[in-house]
């Protein structure tokens, strides 16, 4: 009994304690936490993810990521009253320090004040923001500035304006908010970091803090497919902030790193930071886990696509400076596909540039000759041309309207229709379906293309991938075939007889990439079975230590071969690599030391009204068992067939050696010493 009575005064004088603790918390000291709980500031602060990287085939590492110090604005500790004062001294601070900061309102920043963009569309767009008429002047400018961000002209000059104004407006421009700070700066010294730092308190809400930054470690090779990144844009923006996307992050501009966006990304922590009224820091958490970006492997070798850029190169200052006809070509581009998978191998594009210099300055690589960034490969649009003729002889055989002892009817003039007569570029009656290949012979086409029709032609084209989206991972144009439907949509006119012939040999309104002649020939290669081209091979974790997936080859269309059909085009195109014809560096010399037979077709398609012409040559080898398929364009070029031998010397023996002069002039693009 005593032990019990015991246990319930003990139990009665702990409650008494505790209540009174709680009493004197709430009612004594309450006020005094309360004080320090509101002197105190949270703000989340969001941790940018580390970009994955870009490796090639072989696991050479193309793009990758440094660290980098960025000045930061906070909406959480930054006071309205002394907004202006900090940000001025903030700019001050990265000024004496020789750094840049984000500002893109269009005036000087000393006076006499000027715009720096002509009169149009994007000063209207600034003027607008503002809320200043059309016409108004810069100094006008600089007033409606200082009203819409309460900026004292009593106490500022009138370049603090200037500058406080910028920095407010790219402020409001890039959604400045509690939840999306605003990075002023975005890659300072060491030593303006210290000097923020060292601000402390007069700089409340201004902080510096390490992320990483895009460095191209490969920038000459392959740098349309490689891509950089940029600032998001207004219209990125909009799309994309309800996956996450703030003002802050940077975003694939174009290629891979636009392609492969999702994957290499990766995910962006959070940081709690609490502190005092003082502006010192008394807790700083990660409560969010930043996840780095997924890395990506190419199906690209390096080396190979190297020495691709040079045989296009090569070949177009051999016909600048050496051939008898191409002399203008200023332009063209090669696509190479594993002939088995549809992985790419190479794609180059003439001219090209630096993604450095991109980078650093792009208005001087807009400025090359010749629109070096557009990525020929997959946005070039060119009438296929007499390459083209495999597509309507397949089409042919396949559907029983000719065999391969079919003959033809040419004496020079097609004479089927009486108001459109066109000619042939020779003789070739009798010739079949093989001949008819290797002599191109545009007659026979002509007369197969009326028997076939244009819808069925249209129709079996799109099976190669003619007028489609071809699904790469970089984009690309689909191109378009030639109909009746396209043709009253450019012209407004009806379709006439006389098209659908021109239709047959790949002229009209036929436009296709390159790579579409690579997935063209890539599709004969396979007799009739059609692979998504792709130029991701795999996705790993960041430092490449585990693969997460690998891209499996995807039949996107099955042919049938009937009649023996992609057999018999085979022995065409094969025909056409023995041509004898040819100038001294004939293709029987060319070809003739190597262990297999080559397939190729060629075209020399219309380029424009002018009387300019492309060259344009797709194939494969080995012919017996193929292991590339390439297509190539040479815009108002001419003898795009000598790059075939180089194109397998680089893929297949590795070897590739041209003829080149002291000077440096390509004395024989095709040559091997």
């Amino acid at each position: 009994m005593i032990r019990r009575i015991t246990l319930i005064v003990v139990i009665f004088v702990l409650l008494f304690l505790c209540v009174a603790r709680l009493i004197t918390l709430q009612i004594v000291e309450g006020s005094t936490y309360l004080a320090q709980t509101e002197a105190n500031y949270t703000a989340v602060q969001e941790v940018i993810a580390t970009r994955g990287q870009i490796f090639d085939s072989s696991g050479m590492l193309l793009t990758t990521n440094r660290p980098v110090y960025k000045i930061i604005v906070q909406k959480a500790f930054l006071t309205p009253a002394t907004q202006n004062d900090v940000l001025l001294k903030a700019v001050e601070t990265l000024k004496k320090g020789g750094e840049t900061w984000n500002d893109t309102v269009p005036i000087t920043y000393t006076e006499p004040f000027e715009f720096t963009i002509p009169d149009g569309d994007e000063l209207l767009a600034f003027k607008r923001r503002i809320i200043v008429n059309a016409d108004a002047t810069v100094d006008n400018c600089i007033s409606a500035l200082a009203k819409k961000y309460d900026i004292d002209t009593s106490k500022f000059s009138r370049v603090q304006v200037r500058e406080i104004g910028g920095v407010r407006y790219e402020m409001e421009k890039r959604d400045f908010s509690y939840e999306n700070r605003f990075t002023l700066a975005d890659d300072v010294s060491v030593e303006t970091v210290i000097k923020i730092k060292e601000l402390g308190a007069r700089t409340a809400g201004v902080d510096a803090v390490e992320e990483s930054a895009r460095e191209y470690l490969v920038t000459s090779v392959a740098p349309h497919v490689l891509g950089s990144v940029g600032a998001i844009s207004a219209e990125d923006y909009a799309a994309l902030k309800e996956d996450g996307y703030s003002y802050n992050d940077t975003i694939g501009k174009y290629g891979i790193e636009r392609g492969m966006e999702s994957i290499l990304r990766g995910k962006n922590g959070e940081r709690t930071i609490v502190r005092d009224s003082h502006g010192v820091a008394i807790s700083d958490n990660i409560t969010k886990e930043v996840i780095a970006g997924n890395s990506v492997k190419l199906t690209m070798n390096m080396k190979e696509q190297n020495t691709l850029q040079e045989i296009l190169a090569n070949q177009i200052n051999w016909l600048n400076n050496t051939a008898d006809r191409g002399k203008d070509c200023d332009a063209g581009a090669v696509v190479v596909l594993n002939a088995k998978t549809g992985a790419v191998l190479g794609m180059a594009t003439y001219p090209s540039y630096d993604l450095k210099q991109s980078v650093e300055d792009y208005a001087s690589v807009m400025a090359i000759p010749g629109s070096p960034m557009l990525n020929r490969c997959t946005y070039g649009v060119y009438r296929p041309g007499s390459a083209f003729k495999t597509i309507t002889a397949a089409d042919g055989l396949i559907n029983g309207l000719i065999d391969r002892n079919s003959r033809g009817i040419c004496t020079g003039t097609y004479k089927f229709y009486t108001d459109y007569q066109p000619k042939c570029t020779g003789y070739h009656y009798g010739y079949d379906v093989i001949n008819c290949l290797k002599w191109s012979c545009n007659i026979f086409f002509y007369d197969l293309g009326r028997r076939l029709g244009i819808e069925e032609l249209s129709s079996f084209a799109a099976r190669f991938g003619y007028g489609t989206d071809l699904g790469l991972e970089i984009g690309g144009l689909p191109g378009q075939m030639s109909s009746p439907e396209l043709y009253m949509k450019l012209r407004g006119e009806e379709w006439g007889n006389g098209n659908t012939l021109q239709a047959a040999i790949g002229q009209m309104d036929t436009l296709v990439t390159p790579l579409h002649l690579a997935v063209q020939a890539m599709t004969f290669a396979n007799d009739g079975v059609r692979y998504k081209p792709y130029i991701v091979d795999s996705v790993w974790d960041y430092d490449m230590e585990q693969m997460l997936y690998k891209t499996e080859p995807q039949v996107v269309d099955v042919i049938e071969n009937k009649n023996d059909a992609f057999q018999i085009v085979r022995e065409g195109m094969i025909a056409v690599s023995t041509l004898v014809n040819w100038p001294t560096s004939s293709a029987q010399w060319h070809f003739k030391d190597l262990p297999y037979s080559v397939a190729i077709k060629t075209g020399t398609p219309e380029a424009d009204s002018a009387g300019n012409y492309n060259s344009t040559v797709m194939g494969y080898y080995p012919a017996e068992d193929p292991q590339i398929a390439f297509g190539v364009v040479l815009e108002k070029g001419e003898y795009s067939r000598y790059m075939v031998r180089n194109i397998i010397d680089c893929y297949i023996s590795h070897d590739y050696q041209p003829d080149i002069d002291e000077n440096g002039i390509i004395l024989n693009p095709w040559k091997r010493r």
